[in-house]
């Protein structure tokens, strides 16, 4: 029985796991603190119905393993330096806290490694990856919006219990996003770091780092395309509400016209800015009050001109004050509107 037991101890320990020889955690309390700070360094594009990001990332991570230290003296210098292959290589051979990005969804199209190992065992690892990401993306406030462009940070493979992310002001000085930025149409804002907790395998607690970068859209550049056009459209309402009727003739085929246009610029839009008119955006709002300001001025028109309403052969001046105040009123309101719901965006 007992050569049985020695017969299985030893198959179980030829079959073990390769990776039962990596190194363990540091001889430090637990948990392993490991300090982080990200640099956006470049944003190469965004697509909004995709809720996708290109984006250039550099994260630098700092831990202190007392079984990489060495005498200064007897090495002859202060810390080891690695790059590429070489930090490839040394980090294989060492531990470290094995930090993923959750919401990568490519792999990367080019990524750099460098590593240093100073004498008192504080070890800096520093990452770069151009890859695409993941991203939320919210157009209700499209083309004045700003987006808040998520990147979470985890280690799926060690608990709370044994290693946690942690930021000092050195840390979040060194945090930054780039002031030029690839991607059109866009400006750099701010970096914003949130820590979570959140509960993976075994409902055992997990530390996640939320890094938001936030960009904000150059709406200036939209005005052109999106807003000259629209304007155009809806002048046609100027000129039933203030043109003879000998001049236009029949005003309902031009107000037709002038919906079809509407409809025509609203599809022009959804196929230049992806997202702008199936969200709740100030353009989409602008397009649907649209079609009611157009049909409601054709029948305030019709009404006024053609209709017989009560008082209008007892009060002849009545029908020509009413229109010259509807001339007024109707584009003001209107204008107003379009305006309030700009500015609600806005803010």
């Amino acid at each position: 029985m007992r050569r049985l037991l020695a017969l299985l101890t030893a198959l179980v320990s030829l079959a073990a796991p390769a990776h039962a020889d990596e190194p363990g955690l540091p001889a430090v309390q637990l948990p392993v603190v490991v300090n982080v700070s990200m640099r956006v360094l470049n944003i190469s594009r965004i697509q909004e119905t995709l809720g996708e990001a290109s984006m250039l990332i550099e994260t630098t991570e700092r831990w202190r393993d007392p079984g990489l230290a060495f005498n200064p003296l007897d090495k002859g210098l202060a810390r080891y330096d690695y790059v590429e292959k070489e930090a490839e290589a040394r980090l294989a051979g060492m531990w470290s806290p094995a930090t993923r990005f959750e919401n990568r969804i490519s792999e990367p199209r080019s990524q750099s490694l460098s590593l240093s190992i100073r004498a008192d065992g504080t070890v800096t690892l520093i990452r770069r990856v151009d890859a695409d990401f993941r991203v939320s993306i919210d157009m209700d406030s499209f083309p004045f919006d700003r987006q808040r462009l998520s990147l979470s940070l985890t280690s799926p493979r060690y608990s709370a219990d044994e290693v946690i992310y942690a930021m000092n002001d050195i840390d979040r000085e060194l945090s930054t996003i780039s002031s030029s930025l690839s991607t059109i149409n866009w400006h750099p804002g701010s970096l914003q770091f949130v820590m979570e907790r959140y509960y993976g395998w075994n409902a055992r607690p997990f530390v996640r780092v939320v890094a938001d970068a936030v960009v904000g859209r150059n709406w200036q550049f939209y005005i052109l395309p999106i807003f000259i056009p629209y304007l155009a459209v809806m002048s046609v309402a100027i000129f039933v509400l203030w043109a003879p009727e000998r001049l236009l003739g029949e005003k309902a085929p031009l107000t037709f016209s002038s919906l079809l246009a509407l409809a025509a610029l609203s599809f022009t839009y959804d196929a230049s800015f992806p997202g702008s008119i199936s969200m709740d955006s100030p353009v989409a709002f602008m397009i649907s009050i649209g079609y009611f300001f157009l049909i409601f001025v054709l029948l305030v028109n019709v009404i006024l001109v053609h209709a017989r309403f009560p008082g209008k052969e007892r009060y002849p001046a009545l029908e020509s004050t009413i229109i010259a105040n509807v001339k007024y009123s109707l584009p003001a309101i209107f204008l107003i509107v379009c305006f309030a719901a700009i500015i609600r965006s806005m803010v």
